[in-house]
């Protein structure tokens, strides 16, 4: 059952949230942010600190957020991520 959480979410990490937008992770997040989303963004990217002007971590302990919805986005590691 899909509940309004899922469909209209307080906030999103986009984790591989890049500023190349030719890439999978820029491209998810330029359509959040050019969709209007009016939660909350947060992007996880430990190679930037600020990615398409939103501010990045490097990894989900850092988070100053609940995360409700995760968007992956980047390829898998073979170490932990």
């Amino acid at each position: 059952m899909i509940t309004r959480q899922l469909t209209h979410p307080e906030s999103i990490v986009v984790v591989g949230g890049s500023n190349d937008t030719t890439k999978p992770g820029g491209k998810v997040l330029k359509n959040i942010i050019d969709g209007g989303f009016a939660g909350k963004i947060s992007v996880l990217n430990p190679k930037e600190t600020l990615v398409q002007g939103i501010e990045s971590f490097p990894d989900l302990k850092n988070l100053p957020i609940l995360i409700l919805q995760l968007l992956h986005c980047s390829p898998l590691c073979s170490r932990s991520c």
